[in-house]
């Protein structure tokens, strides 16, 4: 009742023509309805829509109406929206409104003041005046709940610290934290990480209703990876990408790289760029080339001073290891060894096959690190592959190609191989017997010849005349030199 004589004293001197009748009306409400003059509590989070309730109930006021929504700041009443029964409504000129009264909800008794983008200087007291035969009056208190960070930037390795305003402030409150929706048990924060960036959410809890307001933490340094417990899983011939990406603030020409705990230089594969995102890439992954691996840089802090931040990251090289007896026609097994691994790391042999147009086919063999093949045949040539998984699923692979020779070496040949090594060996046989005649015949001509001497020298000598006679006729068709007209005979 005081609360309502108040805004009721506040609201009269405010419109002093109209003071008399309003007394009158208001006392009248005050006495013989007594419900009339109520005050609310409306929890809304910076940044939201406000709604400030003001319904007629009992449906005692005739439409049309005049509305008037006004604020107390100190000992003053600052009118914040306003309509006449005319239907003249009054806005702020220089700015735009953010404050309004849907005008189609007064037939329905609805006269709620709408508040879009709530600041937290929005907080305070609102009255609702409703005139119409009657006058209603409602008192609304507006709390602004705001979450927020003190600095609100931050650079990793520095403090920050959570807090939960409320506009106006008031007591019987409960307020619980969360980051990225789990709930946490401290706001103060002594060594910023790149885990502690992202939404935090303020939970202000009174009297039974429940308001969550958010604020984000950023977190300056290297955004990916976000902590020094990243590992890289890569094959053997294969490309990897140690991610090393700087919010921005990073200072040019600053980001190096180096491995630690070796004292093996970079792999001769290795470049990064220089830039905001400086990860770098190796080429091709090469036995040695595990271990850990540093990105560091240095930051503008705050205040414009150099900060130095880095991030490790480790890298498991994945390689297939072969081993077969000495004679090379026993068992195959095949081990998938990674540089290092853990108990909780599990493996699991595919075959890849390839069809028309490439398509490929992966098949599931067995669930185990290594894999034993008897005897290797035609049917085991081509693409292996292992996969290792962790506990967040699968962490890459490494494939192993049995060679096509070694396995037709040993394999069983088909019908269509028997046939055509059938053919090779007949016309193999067929050539030597070829050449041994030959050389037979050549043999017994030659015996023959020795048999009869004078015959030898008949044969010879009539071949030698053969041959004279022919280069002699050759002679006489030739022209004379030096007489075109002449022939020589």
């Amino acid at each position: 009742m005081r609360v309502c004589l108040f805004f009721f004293w506040k609201v009269t001197t405010r419109r002093l023509e109209d003071m008399t009748p309003f007394m009158i009306v208001l006392g009248l409400a005050l006495v013989f309805e007594g419900g009339q003059c109520l005050e609310r509590e409306v929890l809304v989070a910076h940044g939201s829509v406000a709604v400030l309730p003001c319904v007629d109930e009992f449906s005692m006021l005739s439409y049309p109406t005049a509305v008037y929504w006004s604020r107390m700041i100190g000992d003053s009443m600052k009118t914040v929206w306003r309509r006449e029964k005319s239907g003249l409504e009054f806005r702020p000129v220089r700015d735009q409104p953010r404050a309004t009264c849907p005008v189609p909800n007064f037939g329905k008794g609805d006269y709620s003041l709408h508040i879009a983008g709530t600041t937290i200087e929005d907080g305070g007291k609102y009255v609702c005046e409703v005139e119409g035969k009657t006058r209603m009056v409602k008192v609304i208190m507006l709390r602004v709940i705001r979450a927020s960070f003190s600095p609100a930037v931050v650079v990793e390795g520095s403090s920050t610290e959570a807090m939960c305003d409320v506009s106006p402030t008031t007591s019987f409150v409960r307020v619980n934290w969360k980051r990225n929706g789990h709930f946490i048990s401290t706001t103060s924060l002594s060594n910023v990480s790149q885990r502690d960036a992202g939404i935090w959410t303020c939970q202000f809890s009174r009297k039974g209703v429940e308001v969550e307001a958010t604020a984000d933490l950023q977190v300056k340094g290297i955004a990916t990876p976000q902590d020094n417990s990243s590992v890289l899983y890569a094959a053997v011939g294969s490309s990897v990408s140690l991610p090393c990406l700087f919010t921005d603030g990073l200072i040019p020409n600053t980001v190096t790289w180096n491995r630690t705990e070796s004292p093996r230089p970079l792999p001769a594969s290795f470049d990064w760029p220089l830039g905001s995102t400086a990860s770098a890439t190796i080429q091709r992954v090469e036995d040695g080339d595990e271990g850990m691996y540093t990105c560091s840089g240095r930051m503008k802090g705050l205040k414009r001073e150099g900060i130095e931040v880095q991030r490790r990251m480790e890298l498991v090289v994945a390689r297939v290891l072969s081993s077969s007896a000495s004679s090379g026609n026993g068992p195959v097994t095949l081990t998938c060894h990674l540089s290092k691994s853990d108990q909780n790391i599990s493996y699991e042999w595919f075959r890849v096959t390839y069809g028309p147009n490439d398509t490929q086919t992966v098949t599931s063999v067995r669930k185990t690190k290594s894999f034993r093949i008897q005897q290797v045949t035609e049917k085991h040539a081509g693409e292996w592959m292992c996969r290792y998984y962790g506990k967040q699923g699968a962490l890459g692979n490494v494939t192993y190609q049995f060679p096509i020779m070694g396995a037709l070496k040993n394999g069983k040949s088909s019908p269509g191989n028997k046939t055509a090594m059938v053919m090779g060996l007949g016309f193999f046989f067929l050539v030597i017997f070829l050449v041994l005649f030959q050389m037979y015949r050549n043999y017994r001509r030659k015996k023959m010849i020795l048999l009869y001497p004078a015959m030898e020298t008949i044969v010879h000598q009539t071949t030698t005349e053969r041959e004279q006679r022919q280069r002699s006729k050759a002679k006489m068709t030739e022209p004379c030199v030096g007489d075109p007209k002449s022939v020589c005979v």
